[in-house]
């Protein structure tokens, strides 16, 4: 009876535990009819016990130790997994994954980047000159290019020959023959000139072409002139060789020959070349007359091409022409002259440019 007494006691106080401890035994014992001990300890020996087993105090700390086992195996699993791995594959770990998914679940090299920096990245790609475009080009685009490069050359050269052909007529024909140089030709030239008797002569002066065909515009100042024609030392101040001409005794090979016809033995003298060029110069007057001419040769436009050639402005009429002299062979714009005065017009010149003063 003791023995039965203090279980019951020890059951009360269970009970009493159990309704101090948790709010879903409370209906439960509330229930409860008062009954003897003995009833009361055969009741709650089939129904406290079970309640116990599922009571809250015993759930939560199973739900903390379930929790505590979880926390400590998460750190593993976080080591094991990279960080970009998508959440369906943690959470399908522990499952054996086929290659398709492998490929699939796999992170792109770009995938962890900012969408945006890489439209930035791009676009900074395509607006630099250094990114190398894709090779379009066939190799019938490069023959077209090929093609017309090289028609574009040929148009140019031809273009070119054609500009420096008209340009050099412009200076005169046969001045540029001679200007080439052809020393055969100027010999063969100069022997055929010898041997022409009278006859010869005027049919050449009749058929030579005219040499008066260019006028240019020219009318240059005194002042405009270089420093030495503006000088009375300007025999001295030529800006090139100079002093190897002489008027008294012409070596052209064509003088006698033309001379005769024109009934003179002589050119002007260099002494009074050199008056007229000294009495224009101390009157400030751009021109001197040409002896035994009409023609006025401004004198401060002579200039030198080489040791023999020199080109120079002179009026004749009412015109002004840009002629070249040859002092060598006594020849105007490449030919010989057909009067006195075209004679006079280049032993002018020649000595302005290379005569002694």
């Amino acid at each position: 009876m003791n023995r039965l007494q203090r279980s019951g006691q020890s059951l009360g106080a269970l009970a009493a535990a159990l309704l101090l401890g948790s709010s879903t035994t409370l209906p439960v014992l509330a229930a409860l009819p008062k009954t003897q001990p003995t009833e009361l300890a055969n009741r709650l020996s089939g129904e406290i016990i079970p309640l116990l087993a599922s009571s809250d105090s015993d759930s939560d700390n199973d739900k903390k130790k379930k929790k505590k086992k979880q926390q400590d195996q998460q750190p593993k699993q976080q080591h094991q997994q990279p960080q970009s791995t998508p959440p369906n594959k943690q959470e399908h770990q522990g499952k054996p994954q086929k290659d398709s998914d492998r490929k699939l679940n796999t992170p792109t090299k770009n995938s962890n980047k900012n969408p945006d920096a890489k439209k930035k990245s791009g676009s900074q790609k395509h607006s630099t000159g250094n990114n190398k475009q894709p090779p379009s080009k066939s190799k019938a685009s490069d023959a077209k290019r090929q093609e017309s490069y090289q028609k574009g050359r040929e148009d140019g050269l031809k273009k070119g020959r054609e500009k420096g052909y008209e340009k050099g007529y412009s200076k005169g024909y046969e001045a540029g023959k001679k200007k080439g140089k052809d020393q055969a030709y100027h010999k063969a030239r100069r022997q055929e000139w010898q041997s022409w008797n009278r006859d010869q002569w005027r049919s050449y002066n009749r058929s030579r072409r005219n040499i008066w065909v260019r006028p240019v515009t020219y009318n240059r100042p005194f002042y405009g002139y270089p420093t030495w024609a503006q000088n009375s030392n300007w025999g001295y101040n030529r800006p090139w060789d100079n002093g190897w001409y002489s008027s008294a005794n012409p070596s052209w090979s064509w003088w006698g020959g033309q001379a005769l016809g024109w009934g003179i033995n002589a050119l002007t003298t260099a002494l009074i070349v050199n008056n007229a060029i000294n009495n224009a110069i101390r009157e400030r007057q751009p021109t001197v007359v040409v002896p035994n001419s009409s023609m006025q040769l401004y004198y401060g436009s002579v200039e030198a091409r080489d040791q023999t050639e020199v080109t120079f402005m002179v009026a004749n009429g009412n015109d002004t022409y840009e002629m070249v002299a040859d002092c060598e062979d006594g020849l105007l714009n490449g030919e010989v002259p057909t009067v006195v005065a075209e004679a006079e017009l280049v032993n002018t010149a020649c000595q302005v440019a290379f005569g002694s003063t």
